[in-house]
């Protein structure tokens, strides 16, 4: 990457997904062309990535565009340009199926159609036979350009899913989106000796018995340890090639919260960045990659937020998670496998491996032993986004709610509110709540309280394991530690009895901070706390 001096005014290609833009206005770019030197020299010649939403998969895809049209001199500086010695020119043909939506029928062939229509017309074909023969228009394509160039032909698919993902909840037009999509896709294997190099990207692994049903040798980088850094922007590359970029936010943070008494220092920049953006890992080596729009964004506009959640919520995959009985605090610490991850999405029952596909989990650990990976929040930026979305859900129609929640719990941890004030004013929350989402079980109120806290930026764990139990909910503040057990058509006595029973203190025996059972009980009848909850400190 060029040095800080040879960037033009530290520009940020926020949004940009063209390799040759960002490059011709020597905007910030990190290098990723060791990826691309590797691949194309790699014996195999297909090539499947997924990564989640906002993670450089179209500025990659495009990187191999400009590489494989033999564009040398975008490449100056950067790790490809002197390691590559033929700088040969293909011709490329790229599909984007991200162009458009694909709600309905006559919009799936509108957009299929415009996409092929812009290679028919880039290599002179004029004449077609059958507009929704998409096989036959693609198999024209190759062959054209092949005929025109005498080269190989390089097949770029970006968000090769896109179609399947929008109709994900209309089976019906699902199953007539994936033959027309399977249709269009099978000339990558009939037409295998024009090609040169076929990659396809998206965020979702569709079964290959489905949508590549042909396409049996493809190599899935997805999980490769070689390509882990291939898209987003790795701990080593944050701290090298960005060093500039976190010294300018560094400076323009603090001479924005300057009025606060709030100064950075560049490792303590470092570790908020990390704690915000990092987090995800895609093999088994656990290597660091932060998602690079939310990096870029905080870099461009000089402030840390949550930028990458701002861009879509699962609603859809939440409806999902609350028909399979699991909520938030199960998520983190989820043990699964790899024929899990691999399990056709084409109906989703199962929302593990869309979580995870479309970057709301990521891998935390991996047991050799069991071959089995763990998962959880990649850091606070999904981790407070999902929450938030996930009270959304439950209360769509108090939003304004959460607002003054978030006001009410800064009271409450800077002292202006005592605990019996917070929980009164919880009281008064679960009041409000829709009966339509009312469901009668301690989990369901467990989830929305947890969802709440998280949604603010509380210090709050659920399910805490401990020698003898697994305790509700405990929450961290700066001068205590709460360890809330709930009931449902109880008492808040049973549940004092039960924190003191259980010894769930024990699990904060290294803490040097007092520590409080909380009793809370949800009456049945008003759908909320009764009024008698029980506080006791224990240590």
């Amino acid at each position: 990457m060029e040095t800080r001096e040879k960037r033009t005014g530290m520009e940020y290609a926020v949004g940009v997904q063209e390799f040759d833009w960002i490059r011709e206005r020597s905007a910030v770019y990190v290098d990723k062309t060791a990826y691309v030197y590797r691949m194309a020299n790699n014996p195999a010649k297909y090539f499947f990535l997924s990564r989640p939403r906002r993670f450089g998969k179209s500025l990659l895809v495009d990187t191999l565009r400009c590489y494989f049209e033999g564009r040398k001199e975008l490449f100056e500086g950067l790790f490809i340009y002197d390691k590559e010695k033929e700088w040969k020119k293909y011709p490329v043909v790229r599909l984007d199926l991200s162009r458009g939506k694909y709600y309905e029928e006559s919009v799936v062939h509108g957009n299929l159609n415009s996409i092929l229509n812009d290679h028919e017309q880039r290599w002179g074909i004029t004449e077609i036979e059958e507009k929704y023969n998409y096989n036959a228009r693609l198999t024209n394509i190759i062959q054209a350009a092949y005929r025109q160039t005498g080269e190989r032909v390089v097949i770029l698919i970006d968000e090769y899913d896109a179609p399947m993902l929008d109709s994900i909840h209309k089976p019906e037009l699902q199953d007539y989106i994936r033959e027309r999509v399977r249709a269009l896709f099978s000339p990558l294997k009939e037409q295998a000796q024009y090609l040169r190099f076929v990659f396809l990207t998206g965020i979702s692994k569709f079964s290959q018995l489905s949508v590549f049903s042909e396409l049996n040798n493809l190599q899935q980088i997805t999980f490769d340890s070689a390509y882990e850094g291939i898209c987003g922007i790795t701990e080593d590359e944050l701290l090298t090639q960005m060093q500039p970029d976190i010294e300018s936010l560094c400076e323009r943070m603090n001479k924005r919260y300057a009025r606060w008494n709030i100064h950075y220092t560049y490792d303590e920049m470092v570790a908020k960045l990390k704690y915000w953006y990092d987090g995800y890992h895609f093999s088994k080596n656990m290597t660091d990659v932060y998602c690079p729009w939310s990096l870029v964004n905080a870099f461009a506009l000089g402030d840390i937020e949550n930028f990458w959640f701002s861009t879509g919520t699962p609603t859809s995959l939440i409806n999902i998670l609350r028909t399979r009985d699991i909520d938030m605090p199960e998520l983190e610490g989820f043990k699964t496998t790899m024929e899990q991850f691999n399990a056709p999405t084409e109906r989703i029952n199962d929302p593990i491996p869309v979580l995870f596909q479309s970057g709301y989990l990521t891998l935390k650990d991996y047991n050799g032993l069991t071959q089995e990976w763990t998962l959880g929040f990649p850091n606070e930026e999904v981790y407070r986004g999902f929450a938030r979305c996930l009270y959304l859900y439950y209360c769509e129609d108090y939003v304004n709610s959460q607002n003054k929640f978030s006001a009410v719990y800064r009271q409450f941890t800077q002292g202006e509110l005592s605990l019996d004030e917070f929980l009164t004013y919880l009281q008064q929350f679960f009041s409000l709540m829709p009966y339509s989402i009312s469901n009668k079980n301690e989990k369901h109120y467990q989830s929305i309280l947890y969802a709440l806290l998280a949604s603010v930026g509380a210090d709050v764990s659920a399910e805490v394991q401990t020698a003898a139990a697994r305790m509700d909910i405990a929450l961290k503040l700066k001068d205590a530690i709460y360890v809330l057990e709930l009931k449902y058509n109880h008492t808040a006595e049973k549940a004092i009895k039960q924190i003191k029973r259980k010894r769930y203190a024990d699990a904060f025996l290294t803490d040097g901070r007092p520590v409080w059972a909380v009793g809370l009980n949800f009456n049945p009848t008003t759908r909320t706390l009764d009024d008698d909850w029980q506080v006791e400190q224990l240590r």
